[in-house]
């Protein structure tokens, strides 16, 4: 929940903790807290506290896929030192280019960190960097080659064989005095959402670049808002009308739990 407003922050603790039994409250919410080991009948946290448990559920993220892991360790050099920072994924220029390679690979998504600007790990950054590279693509930029032909040195901004049509494009050919650079990938933050069950949800959703041009709402408003995100952003009118359709039958007659 970092990356949302703090009164956010504060109405999903209240949604987490807020449900109480006779005996107490019902959640009891750790910060700060991060799971050292998981043995047989404890968790043992990295603050020194042992939590006894008789079933353990883990609800984290996932940690890098073996192919990933294996191409750092393949490439090394420059890759292995950005690991302080990439921490298990591939470090990667503002051109989606590998660190370390001469622009022959490259990555995006989860798997990847530019690591001079580090962005979060969503769908909505995934989306925007193959949007980029898919313009590059289509531009025929050459992405390879170094500076001075070296596997592993700084590569220079790709560049297009087709003429500029866009203003930022324009602007970074009259500022560079190249008429064929490529402009690094720029991400565009339109907001975040997050569900956090019973019909609530957190909605932050950006209007301009200014950090304060932002709409806000949690509990039923932000589900709402969640709910009308989530259909814009299906692909097809068909998928709108499937998605909606198993709303409408989960709302009138529940989930079916026995396939889980």
């Amino acid at each position: 929940m970092a990356p949302f407003d703090k009164s956010l922050q504060a109405a999903a603790i209240d949604s987490l903790t807020r449900k109480t039994t006779s005996d107490g409250e019902l959640t009891e919410l750790l910060l700060d807290s991060g799971v050292k080991e998981v043995k047989s009948d404890v968790i043992l946290l990295n603050d020194g506290r042992e939590i006894p448990y008789g079933l353990s559920v883990w609800a984290a993220g996932n940690g890098p896929m073996p192919l990933t892991l294996s191409l750092i360790e393949s490439i090394g050099g420059g890759q292995k030192e950005a690991q302080a920072v990439a921490r298990g994924r591939l470090a990667i220029d503002g051109y989606m280019r590998v660190v370390g390679t001469d622009g022959s690979l490259l990555a995006l998504g989860d798997c990847s960190c530019i690591t001079e600007n580090q962005l979060p790990a969503t769908a909505q950054v995934a989306s925007q960097q193959g949007e980029f590279l898919a313009k590059l693509f289509s531009r025929i930029y050459d992405l390879k080659g170094g500076s001075d032909g070296t596997v592993g040195v700084d590569l220079m901004p790709p560049k297009a064989t087709r003429e500029q049509d866009s203003l930022a494009e324009r602007v970074a050919a009259f500022a560079t005095g190249d008429t064929g650079l490529a402009v690094p990938f720029q991400f565009l933050n339109l907001g975040i959402l997050a569900y956090i069950g019973a019909g609530s949800a957190l909605a932050q959703v950006q209007l301009t670049p200014n950090p304060d041009s932002k709409i806000k709402g949690s509990g039923p408003v932000g589900f709402g808002i969640w709910r009308s995100v989530y259909l814009s952003k299906q692909i097809s009118t068909r998928n709108r009308f499937l998605v909606l359709v198993d709303w409408l039958k989960a709302k009138s007659f529940g989930r079916d739990i026995t396939r889980l």
